[in-house]
């Protein structure tokens, strides 16, 4: 049965996060709220490089829909492989309506990770490993967590948010274009996180470069030369 989002409209067919929550971006409410949802969450960057043993610091941000100020618990949707830090009464501290939440999160990778294949980052909503295992042609194992952020206050709802690791096989190996070094230093988008209320969609990537006018430039020189020369020439 289809269902809609009261925050921001997706529609899931109830396969996606579960079954529970919203698909959409930056959102991550439990379906079930209804009139009743008003918390969003999500985590930036909501993936990562890392390596086994390994420790990895990235953000969950939770928005405040609801009417009135709350704070939030956040616990596991299922047990952590690994270990997770972050600060609870941070989390727990009122939060105004419509007011946006930062609170840094400490992952440390199991150190015998092994093996590919989706794990529960995957299944609610962050891009998975394909059968083989593999991310941009290198094998990898990957870590997942999930997590469900409730507010205090009463009938104000739930949300879920979720983040990966994806850790290289070996040392020395190229992900996306950058370097692994082993230390979970591969790939880092923070340059992209960002406060307030949820964006209604995603900014252009900071990886594109402006065109230069250099070779341009220099076909007009030559054309020039050409043509003096030509006069020059000419009886």
């Amino acid at each position: 049965m289809a269902l809609y989002c009261e925050l921001c409209g997706s529609r899931t067919d109830g396969a996606e996060r579960l079954g529970a929550y919203c698909p959409g971006e930056y959102c991550g409410t439990d379906l079930r709220a209804g009139p009743d949802a008003g918390v969003r969450a999500w985590c930036e960057p909501p993936r990562r490089f890392g390596a086994a043993g390994g420790t990895v610091t990235l953000d969950l941000l939770v928005h405040n829909e609801g009417p009135r100020p709350t704070g939030f618990r956040v616990e596991p949707v299922e047990p952590v492989g690994g270990r997770l830090d972050f600060d609870r009464r941070a989390a727990e501290e009122p939060l105004p309506a419509g007011a946006t939440r930062r609170i840094e999160l400490r992952y440390t990778v199991p150190p015998d990770l092994a093996g590919p294949g989706p794990d529960i980052a995957s299944r609610f909503g962050v891009p998975g490993s394909d059968a083989a295992g593999r991310v941009h042609g290198a094998p990898h194992a990957r870590a997942g967590v999930a997590l469900r952020v409730a507010a205090v206050a009463a009938r104000q709802g739930a949300a879920c948010a979720a983040f990966a690791v994806d850790v290289p096989e070996r040392p020395g190996s190229i992900e996306d274009g950058r370097t692994w070094d082993g230390k979970g230093n591969g790939e880092d988008d923070r340059e992209g996180r960002r406060d307030g209320p949820p964006p209604s969609a995603r900014p252009q990537s900071a990886d594109r470069r402006p065109g230069g006018c250099g070779p341009l430039a220099l076909a007009l020189l030559v054309a020039l030369l050409a043509i003096a020369l030509a006069l020059g020439t000419s009886p």
